[in-house]
């Protein structure tokens, strides 16, 4: 990624938590949202998620920022 942005963020493990359970939750209904769209219907299921990452950068952002969240959490811990 040449134009990479990266973000430093410091939390407490609380609010870090708090974060976790929002995002994942965001995340859950933004997927299942576009799950049964007409535009994904004919995708097998086991590709359907790749797909709406693929087409959603903002799906796929909170995928990564959930990952980075869990893993600083785990480090933390």
């Amino acid at each position: 990624m040449e134009n990479a942005v990266v973000i430093r963020l410091s939390l407490e493990p609380k609010q870090a938590e708090a974060l976790l359970l929002h995002l994942r939750e965001q995340f859950r209904q933004g997927l299942q949202a576009r799950w049964y769209a007409d535009r994904y219907r004919l995708v097998p299921d086991a590709a359907r998620s790749g797909a709406i990452l693929h087409d959603c950068p903002c799906l796929a952002a909170q995928k990564k920022a959930l990952g980075a969240l869990r893993a600083a959490l785990d480090q933390a811990q």
